[in-house]
C-alpha cells in the first residue's frame, strides 16, 4: 500500500513539473461568447495547467491552481441599457438580403474603448510591471482585441487565440489560411449555402474584400494606437504581434457548418462546450420532462437577446400556440408570469441547456440559431425552429434549413399562424429528426474529443517553442501577392510585349509583300 501511495506522488510531482503557467487575457462580456472560452481554459486546468485568468466571470467556486482576477468595463452597462428598439434596429441590419461588410465594425466600435480602458486599470498596470512568468498567453484577438497579444511580447510567451467565429476573414488572412470565397459564405455578412450563385458570389466577394480593407486600413491602426497610447512600456507594432500567433483555436466542425480548408496552426475544436459531465437536471424540471408524454419543446433565445422586453403581442402569440400543442414546453425566459400561460408550459430563468436537449423526451428546440445552441441540438439530434436576430445567427439558421434539421421563422414575421406553422413542418415530418440523428452521429464521430484536442495543440506549441513551423509562408506574401495579381500583371506584360511584336512582324511581312507586288506590276508595264 506504501509503494502505491509513493507511486502516486511521483506521478503527481512528475504532472506538476510538465504543468504550464498560462495567461488567459480575456476582458469581453459576454456570457454566450465566454463558454467557449471557459471550455478551453476548463480543459487545459483538469490537465494540470495553472491558469492565471483576466475576465468580468469568476468560477464558481475556488479551484487550485487557478487564479482569477475580476475585470470589468463600462461595455457591460451598454449591454445592460439595450432597449428593444435598439435590438430590433440591430436585427433587421443582419437579416437583409443584401450582405453588410460593416458588421465587425460594430464590434469593433464596441472592443476598441474596452481595450483603451482595460490598459488604464490598476490591476493590469500591475500584471505588466510585475515580475510574473508565464509559459503562454491566451487572448480573442481576432474578436476586435489585437492589442491584448502584447502581453505574450511582455512576457516572452507564445500566444494562441480563440475564435468562436470560424469564417472571419481577417483570422484566415492572418493565419495563412485560404479565404475559399467562392465556396464559403462569410457567416456574418452572407446569408448562403456552400452553393452559391453568382450573384452570391460575388456579394460574398465584396463582402469579404471590404472586411480586409477595414481590417488593415481601421481596425489595425486603432488597435496600434491603443498601444501607444496607453501600454506603459514599448511595445512591438501590432502587426508584428498579429504575425507572431502560434495557434488558433476555432469553434469549427462539418457538422455544424459548412467544410472549408485549415492551415495547421487552425484547430477546429467544436464541442468542447458539451461537457460529458453536464449538470444534472433540477428535479422539477426533470419531473416535468419525465411526464411529458408527447414530448417536450424546447425555447430559448440564448442569453443577448432582451426576450423579457418583447411587445406583449408577440408575447402572447407565443402563448397561444404553445396552449394548442400536445407537447409540453419549457419557455427559458427573464420573467417570473406571463398573462393568459396554459399548464403545459413552464417557464424558467436558467437551464441547463445540453441537459435538457439531451433528454428523450425533447422534440424540437425553437432557437435563435446561436452557435452554440445549434451545436448542441446537433449533438443531441433535437431538430429545430431558428428565430434569427443577428450576428452569426442568420447564417447558423440557413445551415439549418440546408442540412435539414429546421426551419426558420422570421422575426418580422411572427404571428401565431407562422409560429404554428413552422413548428408543425418540423414535429410532423419525420425527416427533421432524421437528419438531425445523423448530424449528431457525424459531430460525435471523430479521432479524440475537442478537449483532448485544444490540450494536444496546445501543449505541441509549450513543447516546440511557439511552434512557428505550422504556420504558412502565405501570412508573409502582401495581399497582391497573394492574389497572384504581380504575376497576373507580368503575364499580361507578356502577352501585350508579344502582341506588339506580332503586330510589328505581320506589318514587315505585309511591307515586303507590298513592295514585291509593286515591282511586279512595273515590270509588266
Amino acid at each position: 500500500m506504501k509503494s502505491v501511495f509513493l507511486w502516486l506522488l511521483l506521478l503527481n510531482a512528475i504532472g506538476c513539473s510538465f504543468s504550464a503557467r498560462i495567461l488567459a487575457m480575456t476582458p469581453f462580456h459576454g456570457k454566450s461568447h465566454y463558454i467557449f472560452v471557459s471550455g478551453i481554459l476548463k480543459a487545459l486546468h483538469q490537465r494540470g495547467h495553472h491558469i492565471v485568468e483576466y475576465s468580468p466571470f469568476p468560477p464558481s467556486k475556488p479551484l487550485a491552481n487557478y487564479t482569477h482576477v475580476e475585470i470589468h468595463t463600462e461595455l457591460e452597462k451598454e449591454f445592460q441599457k439595450w432597449t428593444f428598439e435598439e435590438f430590433l434596429q440591430a436585427a433587421k441590419m443582419s437579416n437583409s438580403l443584401w450582405p453588410n461588410p460593416f458588421i465587425f465594425l460594430n464590434i469593433w466600435w464596441m472592443t476598441n474603448p474596452m481595450c483603451k480602458e482595460i490598459f488604464q486599470q490598476e490591476s493590469i498596470k500591475n500584471l505588466i510591471n510585475s515580475k510574473e512568468h508565464f509559459d503562454l498567453v491566451i487572448t480573442e484577438s481576432t474578436f476586435g482585441q489585437e492589442s491584448m497579444l502584447v502581453f505574450g511580447d511582455r512576457f516572452g510567451a507564445p500566444t494562441v487565440t480563440i475564435q468562436g467565429l470560424s469564417s472571419v476573414p481577417a483570422l484566415n488572412r492572418d493565419a495563412g489560411n485560404a479565404l475559399s470565397i467562392a465556396s464559403v459564405p462569410e457567416t456574418t455578412s452572407v446569408v448562403a449555402t456552400d452553393n452559391m450563385t453568382f450573384v452570391q458570389r460575388l456579394l460574398n466577394f465584396v463582402s469579404i474584400t471590404c472586411s480586409l480593407l477595414l481590417y488593415y486600413n481601421y481596425q489595425l491602426p486603432a488597435q496600434n494606437k491603443i498601444l501607444q497610447e496607453y501600454y506603459v512600456q514599448d511595445a512591438p507594432s501590432i502587426g508584428e504581434l498579429v504575425g507572431n500567433v502560434s495557434l488558433y483555436l476555432i469553434n469549427s466542425h462539418p457538422a455544424v457548418e459548412y467544410p472549408r480548408p485549415y492551415t495547421p496552426n487552425i484547430i477546429p475544436i467544436t464541442g468542447i462546450t458539451i461537457s460529458p459531465d453536464r449538470t444534472p437536471l433540477p428535479k422539477d424540471l426533470k419531473k416535468f420532462m419525465d411526464d411529458a408524454k408527447e414530448g417536450v419543446v424546447y425555447f430559448s433565445l440564448g442569453t443577448i437577446v432582451p426576450v423579457h422586453v418583447l411587445p406583449e403581442n408577440l408575447l402572447q402569440a407565443f402563448v397561444s400556440v404553445f396552449k394548442k400543442l400536445p407537447q409540453s414546453v419549457i419557455w427559458k425566459i427573464d420573467l417570473d408570469s406571463i398573462p393568459n400561460l396554459s399548464n403545459n408550459v413552464m417557464l424558467t430563468k436558467w437551464v441547463p441547456q445540453p441537459g435538457v436537449l439531451a433528454h428523450p423526451n425533447c422534440v424540437l428546440f425553437m432557437t435563435h440559431g446561436g452557435a452554440f445552441s445549434q451545436q448542441e441540438a446537433i449533438h443531441a439530434g433535437v431538430p429545430t425552429v431558428g428565430i434569427a436576430f443577428f450576428g452569426d445567427q442568420p447564417a447558423n439558421v440557413k445551415f439549418a434549413e440546408h442540412r435539414g434539421i429546421g426551419v426558420r421563422l422570421a422575426f418580422d414575421n411572427i404571428s401565431e399562424e407562422t409560429i404554428s406553422t413552422a413548428i408543425n413542418m418540423v414535429l410532423k415530418n419525420p425527416k427533421y429528426k432524421e437528419n438531425a440523428q445523423r448530424l449528431s452521429r457525424i459531430f460525435r464521430d471523430r479521432p479524440m474529443s475537442p478537449a483532448d484536442s485544444a490540450v494536444f495543440w496546445v501543449e505541441y506549441v509549450l513543447r516546440h517553442g511557439g511552434a512557428h513551423h505550422l504556420r504558412s509562408a502565405a501570412t508573409q506574401l502582401s495581399w497582391y501577392q497573394l492574389a497572384l495579381l504581380d504575376i497576373l500583371a507580368a503575364v499580361m506584360a507578356v502577352v501585350v510585349i508579344l502582341f506588339l511584336v506580332l503586330r510589328k512582324l505581320l506589318s514587315l511581312v505585309c511591307g515586303r509583300k507590298g513592295q514585291k507586288h509593286v515591282s511586279t506590276s512595273k515590270k509588266k508595264n
